[in-house]
């Protein structure tokens, strides 16, 4: 008996077996097949059922339909005999002379014509008149062909090919097929595009497609567009799936203010299974040329490594810009690494380095993340993932992207180790963890050694209507200060207790909404906090900070990151979080959480000692609400809101759709005043538009605004068109941007505030690669939601 959940494929699977069906039939009978297109199993649009017609199909205005897709390709022709016939047939010793409707069968290879001659002795032949040879995946046509019963090996004459799974087709003066498959091309052309358009077309005096290897190479070959030869290429090497090929990949082409005409050509180097290179010459009209490098290497013992960088001799525009820099040599080192041995080690590196502060602002124009960024993390870890015991090590270190930033501490080494509890309900879990760090510095600010250390136990009790779970623990905090600074101490410590108890309840009821069946929840949620207060006004600041106030802030044990502040406490925080689920299948429509914390002591730790104590009697009230009334539509909402004052502090709100013919739709709004509690920064309110719009099965545009609200003024935007037909797609792009120092909030009344612009086009000839990848890296970027292995 078939299980009641699986009921529902059949009428599926039976619609696709029909469907199939129906589009076979095209092929091999009916109007359709009287045109040439037909000939060569291609199928129009309106011949297919709707199960077939994908965007590629809708774009192409049909598709190739294999025969054979379906063979047996147990059934190969070396172990299998040969049937043939004929209407009229005729034996000669060892000759056999078939004529009209010849079909010849030898295990999935099929070959028919009207006419044909067979060798028994030297099991050879020819075929003529009109002749097509079938195998899985490949189709030959042509007047007349010379062939092999057992090697396969066909030479054929004024011939047309077809492979389906590559959407390959070509036509050839000679074509030989070889006893490995592959194919010979004399005088020919190949394409991807429909075989009733042919938009652009490589012609060749010699072609060979090698399919085991998945490569194909041309010799004197000329590229046509729209039957006008536009460029000649005496050797081209092009792949024919996506395995990975050394040779020279298509280049980038773009334009911009910072560095004029920009052209970039990758050369890929296929060296082995687990490891290749990637070199990229770049020549910027306004800067020189700079050579960029990525070597990547994975084994199962170190794991994977990328090593790459960049360099550029003689950067003309930034001596001619700024002469009084000491040396115009630019470059980029970094180093990434993941690996896990054992199952037990594992380790990291993330290390990146350059030249000045302006590199990534001057030199990569494919991210404006990157052009934001403050500084480069440079670390390395090690850790042992032990079954009771968790220990590691990292040394991290930061270089700093603004002049006016300094530096965050180095920790050289850091070296934690903590239990691994398994947190069995109703079983008293302990708690431990000890980390020692070394902090050092360039700049001269206090350094020193910081040893932290916590102790205690958790009792988690959990029931299907709810949880509660007590934990307590002692949490030691001391340091070796190599200066003293303004602390007064070069051994400061401090100490304190803490207990925690973090409860919930589940309630859920059965509703419905839209006629859709819902399970509703309504999840109270009550956490109580105390922890001891021990003055730390001599204690330095070496990696914390206080953490912004949101819905999950409410049920943290702590207000600071880091571990440089033991913060004292004596609070209730209360939350509620309703859901709606999906009766059916468990798919969350809607959670809509609100919570607020109620101090019943005034909060004395402080990052900085100078500043007040903390006496508010309540927190602000945060609240999270998300969305999702189907697959295509999400809407996501954050506030917080300050009920002393009335004022709003912080929102976030930001819906996306995305619709089934690839249309991209976000609508964004963030605001942030500023609190005394988080940092001293001003208001900042920003508005957010991306879109991407096929207007039609080929054109679309596409387009990002980020809006500053105070400053009545686009911070970036981006717009740009696209035509993506069967065979080729051109994207042309065109991005603005406010140039800032990263980090720090542009003055929008400054008359000197620079507004870069770029240019960037991107041309792929589908199946042969293109250039411009930049323009995809912007797109992803800018515009939520975006994935170009989705268009």
């Amino acid at each position: 008996m078939i299980p009641r959940s699986h009921s529902p494929a059949k009428p599926r699977l039976r619609r696709l077996a029909v469907a199939l069906s129906l589009a076979l039939q095209a092929v091999v009978a009916g109007p359709a097949a009287a045109n040439d297109a037909a000939g060569l199993d291609w199928v129009p649009l309106e011949s297919l059922p709707e199960e077939l017609r994908d965007q590629r199909c809708r774009s192409c205005g049909g598709r190739y339909i294999d025969p054979l897709a379906e063979s047996d390709l147990a059934d190969t022709p070396a172990t299998s005999d040969i049937r043939a016939r004929a209407t009229e047939s005729e034996m000669q010793g060892d000759d056999v002379y078939l004529r009209g409707g010849v079909a010849v069968d030898q295990g999935y290879r099929q070959l028919r014509g009207e006419d044909a001659y067979f060798d028994r002795v030297q099991r050879e032949g020819t075929v003529s008149g009109g002749i097509t040879l079938r195998e899985p995946g490949i189709l030959l046509r042509g007047q007349e062909a010379q062939y092999s019963a057992d090697t396969g090996e066909a030479s054929i004459r004024d011939s047309e090919f077809v492979l389906h799974q590559q959407h390959l087709h070509g036509s050839a003066g000679q074509l030989r097929r070889d006893a490995e498959g592959m194919l010979f091309i004399r005088d020919g052309s190949m394409s991807y595009c429909a075989p009733d358009d042919e938009e652009w077309a490589i012609r060749a005096d010699s072609i060979k497609l090698d399919l085991k290897e998945g490569l194909g190479t041309a010799t004197g070959a000329k590229l046509d567009l729209g039957g006008v030869p536009v460029l000649y290429i005496p050797w081209i090497r092009f792949p024919l799936d996506d395995r990975r090929r050394t040779g020279l990949l298509w280049p980038d082409i773009s334009s911009d203010t910072n560095g004029g005409l920009d052209l970039a050509v990758p050369i890929y180097f296929n060296l082995a299974p687990n490891y290749d290179l990637l070199y990229t010459p770049r020549l910027i009209q306004d800067r020189g040329l700079n050579h960029e490098a990525e070597a990547r290497y994975l084994h199962r013992n170190t794991g994977f490594w990328s090593v790459g960088g960049a360099y550029i001799p003689s950067d003309d525009r930034l001596q001619r810009d700024r002469p009084q820099e000491s040396g115009a040599n630019r470059w980029l080192a970094n180093v990434e690494h993941n690996g896990l041995f054992e199952q037990r080690w594992r380790s990291r590196v993330d290390y990146s380095k350059v030249s000045d502060v302006d590199y990534f602002k001057d030199l990569d124009t494919s991210n404006l993340d990157t052009k934001r960024k403050t500084n480069l993390l440079q670390l390395g870890s090690i850790d042992y993932l032990g079954e009771d015991w968790l220990v590691g090590m990292e040394f991290q270190q930061f270089q700093t992207l603004a002049e006016d930033i300094i530096e965050d501490y180095k920790k050289l080494p850091q070296i934690t180790a903590s239990y691994r509890g398994d947190y069995t309900p109703f079983e008293i879990d302990p708690i431990f963890l000890t980390q020692y760090s070394y902090f050092d510095s360039d700049s001269e600010r206090v350094t020193g050694q910081r040893l932290y250390m916590e102790g205690g136990a958790t009792l988690p009790m959990l029931w299907q209507y709810g949880f509660l779970t007590p934990t307590a623990k002692y949490r030691y905090l001391e340091y070796e200060l190599n200066d003293l600074g303004l602390l007064g101490s070069d051994s400061p410590s401090a100490g304190s207790g803490m207990l925690s108890v973090d409860s919930g309840l589940f309630f859920e009821r059965p509703t419905k909404l839209a006629g859709r069946d819902l399970l509703q929840t309504l999840e109270p949620r009550i956490y109580y906090l105390i922890s001891e207060y021990d003055d730390q006004s001599t204690q330095p600041d070496f990696d914390s900070a206080e953490l912004t106030f949101s819905y999950n802030q409410l049920f943290r044990e702590t207000r600071f990151s880091g571990r440089d502040r033991l913060d004292d406490a004596n609070q209730i925080s209360l939350g509620l979080t309703t859901r709606y689920i999906s009766a059916e299948d468990g798919r969350e429509y809607l959670n809509a959480s609100l919570g607020q914390i109620f101090y019943l002591r005034d909060r004395r730790v402080r990052l900085d000692p100078r500043d007040e104590v903390l006496d508010q009697s309540s927190s602000e009230m945060a609240a999270d609400l998300n969305f999702f009334p189907n697959k295509r539509l999400s809407l996501r909402n954050s506030l917080v809101w300050d009920p002393d004052s009335g004022n709003m502090n912080a929102g976030s709100l930001h819906a996306s759709y995305q619709r089934e013919d690839r249309a991209v739709f976000n609508v964004g709004y963030s605001y942030r005043r500023p609190v005394t509690l988080v940092d001293r920064d001003t208001v900042t309110e920003q508005a957010h538009l991306s879109a991407y719009y096929p207007i039609d099965d080929r054109w679309s545009v596409f387009a990002a605004l980020n809006f500053s609200v105070e400053g009545s003024t686009s911070v970036e935007d981006m717009f740009g068109i696209e035509y993506d037909s069967c065979c080729w797609r051109i994207r042309l792009l065109h991005l603005r941007y406010i140039d800032t120092v990263p980090g720090q909030n542009p003055d929008f009344s400054d008359p000197d505030l620079e507004r870069e612009y770029s240019t960037q086009v991107q041309v792929v000839l589908k199946g042969m690669g293109g250039f411009g990848n930049r323009v995809t890296d912007l797109l992803e970027d800018m515009i939520r939601g975006f994935d170009d292995r989705d268009y």
